[in-house]
């Protein structure tokens, strides 16, 4: 990729731009540079692709919009195409809004009260997209800009079970569950010298802000860490990143650039993130409950569905206080529900193989690509 669609999201270039903005405007202005911006440099280089080589088949993340001039021409001049949903299910439904589920008559009304708010609060980055869309030669959109990206794809697989995402009774066929893409257990990795205190004497809390919103750690790791500094838990704190000199670490905490969750999360018993689909979806899958502080990208969007599942507590805002945090946790360690509804989850999760389903559809759609559309859907159990 070249041009503004080679982007690297490590420094990014709008980060001061950003850091002076807050709620929709801050969600407004990553839209805008990070998924509209690159779309012209995006299509042009996916069309040298197709042209030099034979493509049989594209599979795109959900907010890759790079692929949208191709997928508004003519259906025989490319190959199928099939969306990915790595962010949570943004696609509108009677049944709910965008972090709520309702499908009562009442609850329905507010439902759509809300899509037609959202449609108007997002018309600035319609009009971008469609500006973007026309330097392509393509048409503008004929509906609603975040409907499309699950709509104008001929199958889209969603990276999540149903258990943890608000049921649609209008959601269209082309739109499956898949099950959420978990890494594979680490063989090389290396204990930490503080991995025998992980012997069950006292709770293990995990905090993280991720790998891309980690740029202030005083958002979330380092309150964490201050309102746990007197409980009688073991604090572990995955800073996703080396440059960790101004962190405080007190004595119950131990620091780490990086540990894979895979070995240590059955040995969690709560997860404190900003909300990270990946990171969230992982905790589930060992039924470790949550507390999420996200209010950027698709986080806050996650820790309505936490919410909404009862696998752990939102706290509604990015920068919460160490009050808050330290209310939260010991709400979830001494609450079992929440460990309850997180070992539900779980359960759903454990009866899809997502990468399994991945293969199948991709051998189903190349037998026959013009009819990817009626390709079977999904089993829950593979």
């Amino acid at each position: 990729m070249t041009g503004k669609a080679n982007i690297d999201y490590r420094n990014p270039g709008n980060a001061a731009e950003r850091e002076t903005l807050t709620g929709v405007a801050r969600i407004l202005n990553n839209i805008k540079y990070w998924f509209i911006d690159p779309l012209p440099d995006q299509h042009r280089g996916l069309l040298q692709v197709l042209n030099e080589t034979q493509v049989d088949l594209i599979l795109t993340s959900s907010m890759y919009l790079g692929c949208f001039p191709m997928l508004l021409g003519p259906r025989e001049n490319r190959p199928p195409v099939i969306g990915c949903g790595v962010t949570p299910l943004m696609l509108r439904s009677i049944d709910c809004g965008l972090d709520s589920y309702d499908n009562t008559p009442e609850g329905r009304k507010r439902n759509q009260a809300e899509h037609i708010q959202m449609e108007r609060g997002f018309q600035p980055v319609a009009d971008l997209l469609n500006l973007a869309l026309s330097e392509c030669g393509s048409p503008p959109l004929s509906g609603f800009w975040f409907d499309a990206i699950y709509t104008v794809p001929d199958l889209f697989l969603q990276f999540t079970g149903d258990a943890f995402e608000y049921p649609r009774s209008d959601m269209p066929s082309k739109v499956r569950y898949v099950g959420p893409v978990l890494p594979n257990k680490t063989s090389s990795f290396k204990e930490p010298a503080w991995w025998s205190e992980l012997d069950g004497s006292k709770p293990v809390v995990l905090v993280t802000q991720g790998t891309f919103a980690n740029f202030d750690l005083q958002e979330l790791l380092q309150p964490t860490l201050m309102a746990l500094n007197e409980d009688n838990a073991l604090v572990i704190a995955a800073t996703g990143r080396a440059n960790i000199d101004d962190l405080i670490a007190p004595p119950n905490s131990r620091v780490e650039t990086f540990v894979p969750f895979v070995p240590l999360l059955p040995k969690v018993d709560v997860l404190v993130t900003n909300g990270g689909y990946g990171a969230v979806q992982q905790s589930l899958s060992f039924g470790v409950p949550l507390v999420v502080a996200g209010d950027t990208e698709e986080k806050a969007f996650t820790a309505s569905r936490v919410e909404w599942t009862g696998t752990g507590i939102n706290l509604k805002t990015g920068r919460p206080t160490p009050e808050q945090i330290q209310t939260a946790v010991r709400a979830v360690l001494t609450d079992k529900r929440y460990r309850e509804q997180a070992q539900r989850v779980q359960k759903n999760f454990a009866q899809y193989n997502a990468l399994n389903e991945i293969a199948r559809t991709v051998d189903a759609v190349l037998a026959d690509p013009m009819r990817s559309s009626s390709i079977d859907a999904p089993l829950a159990v593979v």
